[in-house]
């Protein structure tokens, strides 16, 4: 078992941040622009959502575009200052409201596009055009270290950008997984072995592991697809082989509603600690998705707690952190953070809930 949630650091002579959201959110109050490196499949672009707050985000891929486009079409025209031709205003520089808009995969467009965004991006206008007030600009890319097919970017379009290189974390990830209910064995099995949330390619021809790929191995787990093979389409051999043996040693946990009722019982193995995982993670999943014909109570509620308050505690993290983000459980959240065996346990291990982003009150 490897205990450490985080990827072994790539070389970085720059800035680094395992918190993107908050990175971007912190940046944009200066106005000064930001620029994100990172491996592909971390979710970049959805985190740059997530930053905006409900503000708009317009995408903009300069790969697409070429040096003109940035200035729009002309218009032949008497304009205001006598000549002969306006130029359209391009959708993706407003004039009016506020939000974010991001050059994803920047460097990937020629030089000649890159070139042409230096105005924008510095002045934040492009030759009449003036970016509004409230627009705040962001880019993303990948470096060739990635096996990504980049161009390189000049200095002086580098030193325009505040520059931060994103490395996820399970934690992190975790996070974002319980609330868009990824299969609870991917997420038992990403904190149990985290060194495969990602992966280098090993290759040119085959996949590898992302935080995006472990996404849609829980699509084809719900699909009913769950084989090595099919795994391996998504995150390579060496991951799609430790994630299937990682299913079938814990295909003979307890039942977990005879663990519930007190029918069945469950001890702790370091020798199978896989397991100790899954429990977590299917006992969280049992107070969030009841069977049918189950009522959830405050009887099972403590039940739970003090069956995963047996386990380590950065298994049990795993469940309670679940419950906190579970999808549209605001009451079932309340109760779990009220409930004697939470309470207990929070307060002793308040530390782990943190590193997940956990808020518990009453557990300091």
């Amino acid at each position: 078992m490897n205990n450490s949630k985080t990827n072994n650091p790539v070389k970085n002579t720059g800035a680094r941040t395992t918190d993107l959201v908050a990175t971007i959110k912190r940046n944009r109050a200066t106005g000064i622009p930001t620029f994100v490196f990172g491996p592909p499949g971390v979710g970049k672009s959805e985190q740059v959502h997530q930053a905006a707050g409900g503000d708009t985000v317009i995408d903009v891929r300069l790969s697409m575009l070429d040096p003109v486009d940035l200035r729009g079409l002309p218009t032949v025209t008497k304009g205001k200052d006598g000549s002969d031709v306006e130029w359209a205003r391009p959708e993706f520089i407003p004039a009016e409201g506020k939000g974010i808009i991001v050059f994803d995969e920047l460097n990937t467009a020629p030089i000649a596009v890159q070139n042409a965004a230096l105005q924008i991006i510095l002045d934040r206008k492009c030759g009449p055009h003036k970016l509004g007030d409230g627009w705040y600009i962001v880019a993303c890319g990948n470096k060739a270290s990635h096996k990504a097919h980049v161009n390189p970017m000049s200095a002086p379009l580098r030193n325009r950008f505040a520059i931060v290189e994103y490395h996820p974390t399970v934690e992190a990830w975790t996070r974002w997984a319980v609330k868009h209910e990824v299969s609870d064995d991917v997420v038992a099995f990403l904190n149990f072995s985290g060194e495969h949330l990602m992966s280098e390619p090993a290759d040119e021809h085959s996949n590898f592991a992302s935080p995006r790929a472990w996404s849609r191995v829980s699509q084809f787990i719900k699909a009913g697809i769950s084989d090595v093979e099919s795994y391996t389409q998504l995150v390579g051999r060496g991951s799609a082989v430790a994630f299937s043996a990682f299913q079938e040693e814990i295909a003979d946990m307890p039942d977990i509603d005879e663990l519930i009722a007190g029918k069945a019982k469950f001890d702790h193995s370091t020798k199978r600690i896989s397991v100790s995982y899954a429990v977590a993670m299917a006992l969280a999943s049992r107070l969030i998705r009841p069977k049918d014909g189950t009522k959830r109570n405050d009887e099972m509620i403590e039940r739970c707690g003090e069956i995963v308050s047996n386990l380590p505690p950065e298994i049990a993290c795993l469940y309670f952190v679940n419950v906190l983000y579970a999808k549209e459980q605001n009451d079932l959240t309340r109760k779990v953070i009220r409930s004697k065996s939470g309470q207990a346990w929070a307060k002793k291990h308040y530390a782990l809930l943190e590193k997940y982003g956990a808020k518990f009150k009453g557990g300091e």
